[in-house]
């Protein structure tokens, strides 16, 4: 083995001894310094997601581990006034104590309830309130409402002191018992007659109860005679499905008609609503304004004004005269549908599909309670003619009354198996309320105990809609309805061969 003819010990530096310049070119040609090109300065999206999913994974299980270090009341009333304290919603459709708790340490951990400084600090900040400028027409009309519904408020108020003076309430109770016994014993179905070649819509009765109205898919609006149920009128009333009919309270009599005046509004799905004299084929006048169909109509009890209703998410107040469109009013998250008129015309009460009801005071405008209650769409509204109560019914199978004085619903009747079509009460003293179903069926309520008087069964498909008779005939009360069968009936107590006991106690 040859030996090695040098072994040198230490770097370079000294045997290339001073000359930089050689060293540089060395160091440059045997050792190469790392570019930009050689670090990865970008991520791939692959290590973000991972890095994220990490990140998450992380703060979910130190939120948890906060969570069960929380003191959250476990009574169900706490619960609630905790989430009061938060801003929160106190209960969710379908949710129980478990998962109200269960919420409310989820909103505890991610933040702290506001002091008594701070929303005393919000609501004195917060001043801002958003308004739609309206026109003056409009300012004129409230004012208007104002005047004429003041006084019959002080009347009807006046009116139910004298009846409380003159009649004890248990006699009352008594009374409209006897009634609906009678009811219960007599009334039968009386007529029943092919309405049209498609399902019927709505079905409502004239003011002076002499005629009995129709609209259905075709667009036809057909008058019928009462009680003899005897076609009298039919207009082409729209070129798409006719939704709703709605007759104006001063209208009296019976066909032929005189004059241009306003007797009858309609609404369709074509988004129009036509105003009928019924002494000519064609509308008077055409109210357009709507985005999407209309769904109801009704007039105002002074009969200047009309409230309309639509799947455009709102509703519009209209003068009936000089057919200018005064307020599109919004507020609903969904399609409006149903809508009511209280008895003083100072309210109004709509209804929409995401099961949301809201009464409105026509006087200034603003909403006087939001009814949540009903966990499906509303269809129908109606005022009790005592101005005290409103009654809503829904999809969910069940009509609400609410108290208009507590603000609060009273009671919760689980009325019917499917959807409720429409909720009325009785004109005059209210003795009755009354709820046509999908299932079929027209049920018939006493006021007194909220308790079914009688069920009319007799339609073959579907009862979209029902109404009393404003005012008896020959003492004997009648109901109408009309179903998807393409049918209208005439309900009436005259099925008793024999008159009651005390007939005049029945008699409105």
């Amino acid at each position: 083995m040859a030996d090695k003819s040098h072994i040198h010990y230490g770097d370079l530096g000294s045997k290339l001894g001073s000359a930089g310049e050689d060293r540089d070119k060395v160091m440059n040609d045997n050792i190469q310094m790392p570019s930009d090109a050689d670090v990865v300065d970008r991520i791939s999206d692959e290590m973000a997601r991972a890095r994220q999913q990490h990140e998450d994974t992380v703060r979910s299980f130190e939120q948890r581990a906060s969570q069960r270090q929380l003191a959250v009341p476990t009574g169900d009333a706490q619960v609630k006034a905790k989430l009061r304290e938060f801003g929160e919603a106190v209960c969710i459709f379908g949710e129980g104590p478990y998962e109200r708790r269960d919420r409310l340490r989820t909103i505890m951990a991610g933040r702290t309830a506001p002091t008594m400084d701070a929303k005393r600090n919000e609501s004195t900040g917060d001043e801002d309130l958003f308004y739609t400028e309206g026109v003056e027409e409009l300012l004129e009309a409230r004012v208007k409402i104002a005047e004429w519904s003041i006084p019959r408020a002080n009347q009807r108020l006046v009116k139910e002191r004298r009846q409380r003076l003159d009649e004890d309430p248990l006699e009352y109770e008594e009374r409209v018992d006897r009634f609906c016994t009678f009811l219960q014993k007599s009334m039968v179905a009386e007529v029943s007659q092919v309405g049209d070649e498609r399902p019927l819509t709505q079905g409502k009765f004239s003011p002076d109860s002499q005629l009995f109205c129709t609209s259905s898919w075709s667009g036809f609006i057909k008058l019928w005679k009462t009680p003899s149920c005897e076609p009298v009128l039919t207009i082409r009333g729209h070129e798409d499905r006719c939704h709703s009919i709605a007759w104006h309270p001063s209208c009296k009599g019976t066909p032929p008609f005189e004059g241009n005046t306003v007797r009858l509004a309609s609404a369709s799905a074509d988004s129009r609503i036509n105003l009928w004299s019924l002494s000519e084929s064609q509308p008077v006048n055409v109210l357009e304004g709507h985005e999407d169909r209309v769904n109801r109509v009704v007039f105002h009890p002074m009969g200047d004004y009309l409230v309309s209703t639509s799947h455009d998410m709102s509703w519009r107040l209209w003068d009936v005269e000089t057919t200018t469109e005064l307020l599109l009013q919004e507020g609903h998250s969904r399609p409006v549908y149903a809508a009511a008129m209280h008895p003083d015309g100072s309210l109004v009460a709509t209804s929409d599909l995401g099961g949301v009801v809201r009464v409105w005071d026509l006087r200034s405008g603003k909403t006087v309670m939001p009814l949540a209650g009903h966990g499906k769409q509303v269809l129908g509204v109606d005022f009790h003619p005592r101005g005290t109560i409103l009654a809503t019914a829904a999809d969910d199978h069940s009509v609400r009354i609410w108290d208009m004085r507590k603000r609060r619903c009273t009671h919760n009747l689980l009325s019917h198996n499917k959807l409720i079509s429409e909720v009325a009460f009785e004109k005059g003293e209210g003795r009755l309320m009354l709820t046509s179903s999908y299932d079929g069926t027209v049920k018939i309520w006493s006021t007194t105990d909220w308790k079914v008087t009688k069920v009319l069964i007799g339609h073959e498909g579907r009862v979209m809609g029902a109404d009393h008779i404003p005012s008896s005939i020959g003492g004997h009360h009648y109901v109408g309805s009309v179903a998807f069968d393409r049918t209208l009936k005439f309900w009436s107590t005259q099925g008793k061969a024999e008159p009651p006991v005390d007939a005049t106690a029945f008699m409105t």
